[in-house]
């Protein structure tokens, strides 16, 4: 059987392998994080955040439409399945074309052994990437990292090719290929673009002759050639546009245009391919049309609505996210930056241990050495892959260079650019809001293509010394299944469960729960990605709730997002009002001003809060206040003079030109420093706190029984969350982790209502009537059955509050599961390092007659406490 059929039939069968892969293991809907934004806005066609990814939506757009699962999220996730299966079977193809180069020989013409070392070896390198833990994790849920990853892996691709045809007639076209793949990358991520200097090098060690001298010149000039791109071609033609319309970009297009006919003409080979390369790169970066198209059609998710030339110039300059300088790398003068700086001796100890050390080569070895557990900032854990893909891939660097140090020059250079260089380039702070590991899998893809060299350098060592034929071929294909066992299959076996994310619908009940908290046509602000992002998505493409005007609060910093909330009516929703004209709005900024007492009229809301309380059977309070008054102080300090930002300003103009006609609401995410000091009138009505009149005095949050009951216990969703063979990722057992302390809250002030008759609503919506300690005992079995413990953690002072509650409603051996908790937590902790835990459990004891062993706590307490007043 000829080279050809076999290599493009294991390729396809990677392919296929990798697809039902992922497809077994893919989110069943959106993921948190930017997922539910870039799914709705594929959906909708609108415009997400810069620098925008115009190629993902259209493709998403596409697979949106196509009938394969019934969640829309699924048919976009599909896309990134699809785009890692090409990415392995590419990554396999590459291996194989980099072992042909140093082997030198016709791959028609070897033997069954070195057959099988090459083909066996790049299947192990693809293997690697495809089940490599930051790669898997992309390739699961609608994110753009796993088609960047596709079109670096075809630049790569295309670039061998043509360095293996020329100087043949025609072989031109693989370069221009690879521009083209290039050109439409911008349209996903601009990653890609770093495959730029891997290409460069192909064509320097293909056209000269290396020596120190030319090969700097050849450095310099990929570098040219990157910023011909990156500023001269994505900045350079949207800043032309802004100061000359469409003819800034009509007249270099035109001018590269008349250059390729000249060459064409004249017989100008290499004038002819840059020419055309450019021109296939600009062809390839039309897909930004969409954006600008698009956003003066004024989409509901408009992200800096860049409909103008000097919009869609900050758009793609991704202006909002400010400058990042290469140094010092301690740059950033926020408090909480400045508080982690000091943790470094100078700038190159914060450079080295942090960002190269923690953000890169951790990751790195998250993926090939082993990741120490599935919580943020886990380590490397050699015990988990015990680190054979790692060593190996060492031995195929080595290997590589060894044999072929020009193509390892090649694979380095990727290996640099998509890795520390790009760590230099972005010089993060600390903390980051979350890992950032999916940055580097250009990186990642790189090292595999070592792994399946060197994959390929053991076996044809091992083999080497087997004179007979028979038994050589024989010694190879069981080495080969052995090294792909201890290689492959480990990092199967290790990631598999944490990769799955079948069954996973945390992130769509996140949003369908934090809009059911709210009434109708209500106002709610809410924090961050994972508040906002996935309620998009159900409101864009499920229509859910649409009357809910979502206010971001990190978005209500600037003017364009303000205007939009005041001008525009998404599905019909009513538009908010501010008393701000649209050119104060647009030019809103930080205000100074010292601590002030105001005043927000309440007096139109008394019969509609009466009708709420007498609905639920609460008394209603006489006199109702008629005014909500609080103290609003600075939320940012500079220099001694305080200011309240844009987003205060902001809910301060909501709030007073809304409050009385429609109900405003604050996800309960949002943190503290963003309620603006209306602390003491917040209702805590599940996942959202809503405003209300009346000042809470007590020293627990307000609630309205009623309301949170049914929220909790008949609107709400927590599919699979109680099943254990479905595998919640960390973002979503945090965010979960919200709903127990709500049901113990909500216990807590039904115990103390245990005898009142109480109204709530059953999950058909229809009225029933039951006393406190009905549903308090309801309540807390409810969050006992949907967030099991072994599950589902909770605060140790929370258990031990569940534990007094149950015994309290007389369902004392309900409690047991929460004393064996805090037991179990206890057993492995001691009394110095977790007092609260300890203590904790002696409440608890105590509450269940076991006084004994709760009073040996407490003196086990006090004796840690007189040591440590002795100490001191």
């Amino acid at each position: 059987m000829e080279h050809k059929m076999i290599n493009r039939g294991i390729a396809a069968a990677l392919f296929l392998f990798a697809e039902v892969l992922y497809l077994l293991t893919m989110a069943p809907t959106l993921s948190f994080w930017d997922c539910g934004e870039f799914i709705a806005t594929a959906y909708t066609l609108g415009v997400p955040h810069p620098p925008g990814a115009p190629l993902f939506l259209l493709i998403g757009r596409l697979f949106s439409m196509l009938p394969f699962f019934d969640d829309i999220g699924a048919r976009v996730n599909l896309f990134s399945t699809l785009s890692a299966a090409a990415t392995v079977a590419l990554t396999y193809l590459i291996t194989v074309r980099l072992i042909t180069l140093y082997r030198k020989t016709d791959p028609g013409a070897w033997s069954v052994a070195e057959k099988i070392s090459a083909y066996g070896g790049a299947v192990a390198g693809a293997l690697a990437l495809a089940f490599s833990d930051s790669f898997w994790f992309n390739a699961v849920e609608a994110e753009v990292y796993a088609p960047s990853l596709f079109f670096t892996a075809m630049v790569v691709w295309f670039g061998l090719r043509w360095y293996e045809d020329d100087p043949d007639p025609g072989s031109e076209r693989w370069l221009m290929a690879a521009m083209y793949m290039i050109g439409l990358s911008i349209g996903v991520h601009l990653l890609s673009l770093l495959a730029i200097f891997a290409v460069a090098m192909l064509y320097y060690f293909r056209k000269y002759d290396f020596s120190p001298l030319s090969f700097v010149l050849m450095l310099g000039a990929s570098a040219a050639a990157f910023l011909l791109v990156y500023i001269g071609i994505i900045k350079g033609l949207p800043m032309l546009m802004q100061y000359a319309s469409w003819w800034g970009f009509a007249a270099p297009l035109a001018a590269v245009i008349l250059v390729v006919r000249y060459a064409h003409v004249h017989r100008r080979r290499l004038l002819h391919t840059v020419g055309m390369s450019l021109l296939l790169l600009v062809v390839g970066y039309t897909s930004y049309a969409l954006i600008y198209v698009r956003a003066k059609a004024a989409p509901a998710i408009n992200e800096n609505n860049p409909s103008t030339g000097e919009a869609f110039f900050s758009y793609l300059n991704r202006e909002q996210y400010g400058d990042l300088p290469l140094w010092p790398r301690r740059w950033s003068a926020e408090p909480v930056h400045q508080y982690f700086y000091r943790q470094y001796a100078s700038d190159m100890d914060y450079f080295l241990r942090y960002q190269m050390d923690h953000m890169y080569l951790r990751y790195l070895g998250w993926q090939f050495i082993g990741k120490g557990g599935d919580t943020e900032g886990a380590g490397v854990d050699w015990s988990q892959l015990w680190g054979v893909p790692f060593l190996i891939g060492l031995f195929g660097v080595f290997s590589h260079f060894r044999k072929d140090w020009k193509m390892g020059s090649v694979i380095t250079m990727l290996f640099l650019v998509t890795g520390a260089a790009l760590v230099v380039y972005l010089n993060q702070t600390e903390p980051q809001p979350r890992e950032r590991d999916y940055s580097y899998t250009g990186s990642f893809f790189a090292f595999a293509l070592w792994i399946g060299i060197g994959v390929e350098a053991m076996l044809t060592r091992a083999v080497s010394s087997v004179r007979d034929t028979r038994s050589a071929n024989l010694f190879s294909a069981v080495l080969l299944g052995v090294l792909l066992f201890v290689t492959n299959g480990r990092m199967l076996l290790a990631n598999y469960h944490t990769h799955d994310r079948s069954g996973n619908y945390v992130p769509w009940d996140w949003a369908w729960n934090m809009l059911q908290s709210c009434g109708k046509d209500a106002i709610l602000f809410t924090n961050g990605d994972n508040d906002t992002f996935p309620l998009w998505y159900l409101q864009e493409v499920e229509g859910i709730r649409t009357d809910v005007r979502v206010v971001n609060l990190s978005l209500a910093n600037t003017g364009w997002y303000l205007l939009q909330l005041k001008n525009t009516r998404p599905h019909g929703a009513k538009p908010l009002s501010f008393s701000l004209s649209d050119e104060e709005l647009s030019d809103i900024g930080y205000v100074a001003i010292e601590p002030v007492e105001v005043d927000l009229p309440a007096a139109g809301l008394k019969e509609t809060f009466a009708a709420e309380y007498r609905a639920s059977g609460l008394p209603v309070p006489d006199p109702f206040p008629d005014t909500i008054r609080w103290q609003i102080r600075p939320t940012v300090n500079f220099r001694g003079q305080g200011f309240l930002r844009p987003q205060d300003l902001a809910v301060y103009e909501i709030l007073m030109n809304n409050f009385t006609s429609r109900p405003v609401y604050f996800a309960l995410t949002v943190g503290r420093d963003n309620l603006l000091g209306l602390d003491d009138y917040l209702r805590l009505d599940g996942l959202a706190y809503r405003v209300v009149p009346e000042k809470n005095t007590g020293e627990t949050e307000r609630i309205d029984p009623s309301q949170l009951w049914t929220n909790l216990c008949s609107v709400y969703r927590y599919r699979n969350l109680d099943d254990p063979d479905v595998y919640i990722e960390e973002t979503a057992r945090r965010l979960s982790g919200n709903y127990k302390p709500l049901f113990a809250r909500l216990a807590l002030e039904l115990a103390a209502r245990r005898e009142d008759e109480l109204t709530v609503r059953d999950s058909s919506g229809n009225r029933r009537k039951a006393t406190g300690k009905t549903l308090a005992l309801e309540a807390l079995d409810r969050a006992g059955k949907v967030l099991p413990l072994e599950r589902f953690g909770i605060d140790p002072e929370v258990a031990a509050s569940v534990v007094s509650l149950y015994v309290v409603l007389g369902q004392k051996d309900k409690a047991d599961p929460y004393i064996a908790y805090l037991e179990k937590l206890a057993a492995v902790s001691t009394i110095r390092s977790a007092p609260r835990l300890h203590y904790a459990l002696a409440l608890a004891l105590r509450e269940i007659g076991r006084t004994g062993e709760a009073e040996k706590i407490m003196h086990e307490l006090q004796r840690e406490i007189d040591l440590e007043s002795g100490e001191q």
